[in-house]
């Protein structure tokens, strides 16, 4: 998101600082969310840990990993904080559907806050740098419209992203305890080096735009606002 704004600095800093601004909170908005949904539902199968972190509260610096919210604000795709613990240590059906409950948050969180546009209270078009930058300086209905898109965006972007299976994405978690037991183990030695993997595909992809992740994570992210949406 903000790198493709970058042309922006020289000439209009006030308005890059607007959009960062929006973007940090609309990232931090998305991770908070799958994160909160995630330790929710591993509180209900029983594992105290996100209790004692504190994670099932409205703090959202508890579910918010520091790199992957300034990956996120910065490209658009980012991470949250991991679960503590192996995968599976619950049981392999609960650790899925603990893995799913991020992505199905961010989903349930995008189509509720696109019930407003569908219904025709708020304008939509797909949320662009160039549009954002307007936010603070329009109309109160075009300002609240560009930033619940952006909302909107970041959270089917975070859903559809998190379905990788690299860690500390959800898509990593699930993957995880269907290996096999030797596969499963060399699977996880791995994932050490998953998030400076994560970091040079979404690097590679402003390279070669649109590279690998944008071609697949955002049609579908946009497919999902065109069904929410109804535009």
């Amino acid at each position: 998101m903000l790198i493709s704004s970058a042309n922006l600095l020289p000439d209009d800093i006030a308005a890059f600082l607007r959009l960062a601004v929006l973007c940090i909170i609309s990232a931090a908005a998305a991770m908070w969310v799958s994160g909160w949904f995630q330790a929710v539902v591993a509180t209900v199968f029983g594992d105290p840990a996100p209790r004692a972190q504190g994670r099932l509260t409205g703090n959202p610096l508890r579910n918010i990993d520091p790199v992957g919210l300034a990956v996120g604000a910065v490209s658009g795709l980012g991470w949250g904080r991991q679960l503590p613990g192996e995968p599976g240590r619950q049981g392999r059906w609960p650790s899925v559907a603990i893995a799913a409950a991020g992505p199905l948050g961010n989903l349930t969180v995008g189509f509720l806050l696109a019930a407003p546009v569908k219904a025709g209270w708020l304008s939509w078009s797909f949320p662009s740098p160039d549009s954002l930058t307007l936010v603070m300086t329009g109309g109160l209905r075009s300002g609240i419209s560009d930033v619940v898109g952006l909302l909107i965006i970041y959270n089917l972007l975070h859903a559809v992203f998190q379905l990788l299976p690299l860690s500390p994405l959800a898509g990593y978690r699930v993957l995880a305890v269907f290996l096999p037991e030797g596969g499963s183990e060399t699977y996880r030695r791995f994932q050490r080096f998953a998030p400076i993997l994560l970091v040079a595909l979404i690097a590679a992809d402003y390279v070669l735009r649109p590279g690998l992740l944008w071609a697949t994570v955002l049609p579908a992210a946009q497919w999902l606002a065109g069904l929410s949406t109804g535009f």
